[in-house]
């Protein structure tokens, strides 16, 4: 197996996982921020929007441009997954909210790996992605 295929199995691996972490945290938003005594609800919904947002945008983008070779959308979901996790320690630092370390991790992992898809995996000849006529 090539490292152009192995990238690309880890990109679907991981574009899945995103959605199955994106529903988990809305079944359990304390994979978020530990709240047990209720005193963070709306800020915490706040950083559930964003999941919301980025589930969405996943789910869409897989069924609309992952599975035909979109690889400047992996780049730009590269780009949002890192600035959410960025932005989720200055929030939670603003805010003196307890963010979940594994949340901030799995979203730079999530990152990582629509850069490298971007990066590796897209061929290196721009016409090799149009259709031949």
């Amino acid at each position: 197996m090539n490292i152009k295929k192995l990238v690309t199995y880890h990109f679907y691996f991981a574009v899945w996982f995103s959605i199955l972490c994106g529903i988990a945290a809305f079944n359990d938003p304390d994979l978020v921020i530990v709240d047990e005594e209720g005193m963070f609800g709306p800020l915490r919904n706040n950083l559930l929007f964003a999941v919301g947002y980025i589930l969405i945008g996943q789910i869409g983008l897989w069924a609309l441009r992952y599975q035909k070779g979109g690889y400047l959308e992996a780049l730009v979901m590269a780009y949002t997954f890192m600035a959410t996790g960025f932005g989720a320690r200055i929030y939670a630092e603003v805010n003196g909210l307890p963010v979940s370390n594994t949340f901030v991790m799995a979203l730079f992992y999530f990152a990582f790996a629509h850069a490298l898809y971007y990066f590796v995996a897209r061929p290196k000849d721009p016409d090799a992605t149009s259709p031949q006529s």
